[in-house]
Protein backbone atom coordinates (compact mmCIF):
# COMPACT_ATOMS: atom_id res chain seq x y z
CA UNK A 1 0.00 0.00 0.00
CA UNK A 2 1.53 3.48 -0.81
CA UNK A 3 0.67 6.80 0.74
CA UNK A 4 0.87 9.77 -1.39
CA UNK A 5 3.88 10.80 -1.38
CA UNK A 6 5.16 7.25 -2.44
CA UNK A 7 2.32 7.53 -5.24
CA UNK A 8 3.92 10.96 -6.23
CA UNK A 9 7.47 10.22 -5.79
CA UNK A 10 7.00 7.18 -8.29
CA UNK A 11 4.77 9.18 -10.93
CA UNK A 12 7.66 11.68 -10.78
CA UNK A 13 10.05 8.94 -11.30
CA UNK A 14 8.64 7.63 -14.12
CA UNK A 15 8.79 11.10 -15.89
CA UNK A 16 12.83 11.69 -14.58
CA UNK A 17 13.74 8.12 -14.38
CA UNK A 18 15.74 8.88 -11.66
CA UNK A 19 14.71 8.99 -7.87
CA UNK A 20 16.28 8.62 -4.47
CA UNK A 21 14.33 5.32 -2.50
CA UNK A 22 13.73 5.65 0.98
CA UNK A 23 16.30 2.79 1.66
CA UNK A 24 18.55 5.40 0.24
CA UNK A 25 19.40 4.19 -2.96
CA UNK A 26 18.98 6.30 -6.12
CA UNK A 27 17.17 4.40 -8.95
CA UNK A 28 17.21 4.80 -12.08
CA UNK A 29 17.55 2.56 -15.61
CA UNK A 30 21.04 1.99 -17.48
CA UNK A 31 20.68 3.86 -20.09
CA UNK A 32 20.11 7.11 -17.41
CA UNK A 33 23.13 5.70 -15.78
CA UNK A 34 25.18 5.98 -18.40
CA UNK A 35 23.82 9.49 -19.90
CA UNK A 36 24.45 10.63 -16.83
CA UNK A 37 27.95 12.55 -16.72
CA UNK A 38 29.93 11.53 -13.46
CA UNK A 39 33.10 13.68 -12.50
CA UNK A 40 35.91 13.07 -9.97
CA UNK A 41 35.41 13.90 -6.73
CA UNK A 42 38.48 12.93 -4.92
CA UNK A 43 41.31 10.17 -5.23
CA UNK A 44 43.72 9.11 -1.96
CA UNK A 45 46.80 6.24 -1.71
CA UNK A 46 46.29 3.35 0.27
CA UNK A 47 48.73 2.86 3.38
CA UNK A 48 51.41 0.46 1.90
CA UNK A 49 50.95 -3.19 3.18
CA UNK A 50 54.27 -4.83 2.05
CA UNK A 51 54.28 -8.36 2.15
CA UNK A 52 56.82 -10.20 4.48
CA UNK A 53 59.50 -11.13 2.27
CA UNK A 54 62.82 -13.66 3.64
CA UNK A 55 65.62 -11.91 1.49
CA UNK A 56 65.86 -8.88 -0.73
CA UNK A 57 63.61 -6.36 -1.27
CA UNK A 58 60.07 -6.23 -0.38
CA UNK A 59 57.22 -6.95 -2.25
CA UNK A 60 54.92 -3.72 -2.55
CA UNK A 61 51.97 -2.41 -4.30
CA UNK A 62 50.84 1.02 -4.74
CA UNK A 63 46.61 0.98 -4.22
CA UNK A 64 44.19 3.30 -3.69
CA UNK A 65 40.69 4.75 -3.93
CA UNK A 66 38.62 6.71 -6.40
CA UNK A 67 35.17 8.85 -5.94
CA UNK A 68 32.93 10.36 -8.75
CA UNK A 69 30.07 12.44 -8.47
CA UNK A 70 26.52 13.53 -10.98
CA UNK A 71 25.39 16.47 -11.21
CA UNK A 72 22.23 15.70 -10.76
CA UNK A 73 19.53 15.97 -7.98
CA UNK A 74 19.90 13.37 -6.79
CA UNK A 75 23.37 12.62 -6.78
CA UNK A 76 24.60 9.88 -7.47
CA UNK A 77 27.81 8.33 -6.08
CA UNK A 78 30.25 5.77 -7.58
CA UNK A 79 33.39 4.97 -5.85
CA UNK A 80 36.17 2.24 -6.61
CA UNK A 81 39.85 0.67 -5.09
CA UNK A 82 42.24 0.80 -7.82
CA UNK A 83 45.73 -0.76 -8.42
CA UNK A 84 49.02 0.08 -10.31
CA UNK A 85 49.42 -2.63 -13.12
CA UNK A 86 53.35 -2.96 -13.89
CA UNK A 87 52.84 -6.45 -15.27
CA UNK A 88 52.63 -4.78 -19.17
CA UNK A 89 55.32 -3.09 -20.66
CA UNK A 90 53.41 0.02 -19.37
CA UNK A 91 52.24 1.01 -16.29
CA UNK A 92 48.75 1.52 -16.33
CA UNK A 93 45.70 2.00 -13.52
CA UNK A 94 43.19 -0.97 -13.10
CA UNK A 95 40.14 -0.87 -11.15
CA UNK A 96 40.00 -3.56 -8.24
CA UNK A 97 37.31 -5.41 -6.63
CA UNK A 98 33.14 -4.16 -6.96
CA UNK A 99 32.30 -0.47 -7.01
CA UNK A 100 30.19 1.05 -3.88
CA UNK A 101 27.73 3.26 -4.61
CA UNK A 102 23.86 4.64 -4.06
CA UNK A 103 22.87 3.18 -7.05
CA UNK A 104 20.21 1.01 -7.54
CA UNK A 105 19.54 -0.09 -11.60
CA UNK A 106 16.18 -0.74 -12.53
CA UNK A 107 14.49 -1.85 -15.74
CA UNK A 108 11.52 -0.28 -17.47
CA UNK A 109 9.14 -0.89 -15.19
CA UNK A 110 10.76 0.19 -12.21
CA UNK A 111 11.82 -3.12 -11.12
CA UNK A 112 15.02 -3.50 -9.89
CA UNK A 113 17.32 -5.33 -11.31
CA UNK A 114 19.42 -6.80 -8.21
CA UNK A 115 22.69 -6.35 -6.94
CA UNK A 116 24.47 -8.47 -8.62
CA UNK A 117 23.68 -7.05 -12.09
CA UNK A 118 23.92 -3.71 -10.76
CA UNK A 119 27.16 -4.15 -9.63
CA UNK A 120 28.17 -6.10 -13.26
CA UNK A 121 26.48 -2.91 -14.47
CA UNK A 122 28.47 -0.30 -12.20
CA UNK A 123 31.89 -2.12 -13.42
CA UNK A 124 30.80 -1.04 -17.45
CA UNK A 125 30.36 2.39 -16.40
CA UNK A 126 33.09 2.97 -15.03
CA UNK A 127 34.97 1.31 -18.00
CA UNK A 128 33.67 4.29 -20.13
CA UNK A 129 34.74 6.62 -17.64
CA UNK A 130 38.31 8.49 -18.47
CA UNK A 131 39.30 7.87 -14.91
CA UNK A 132 42.96 6.53 -14.87
CA UNK A 133 44.29 9.86 -16.28
CA UNK A 134 42.09 12.00 -13.68
CA UNK A 135 43.32 10.05 -10.85
CA UNK A 136 46.91 10.31 -12.04
CA UNK A 137 46.16 14.38 -12.40
CA UNK A 138 44.77 14.34 -8.55
CA UNK A 139 47.36 12.39 -7.33
CA UNK A 140 49.68 14.02 -9.12
CA UNK A 141 49.16 17.41 -7.43
CA UNK A 142 48.14 16.03 -4.33
CA UNK A 143 51.08 14.40 -3.29
CA UNK A 144 53.74 15.71 -5.18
Amino acid sequence: MNDQSDTETHTHAQETMMYLSRDGYVRLTPETLLATPLRHLLSGLDEDKAMPSHTGARLTRIAGYTEWVSSTTPILTLGWDWQLDGASSQVHYASLGTPRSNVMLVDAEQHDLGAARTLMLLETAIDTLAWQEAVHRHLSTRYA
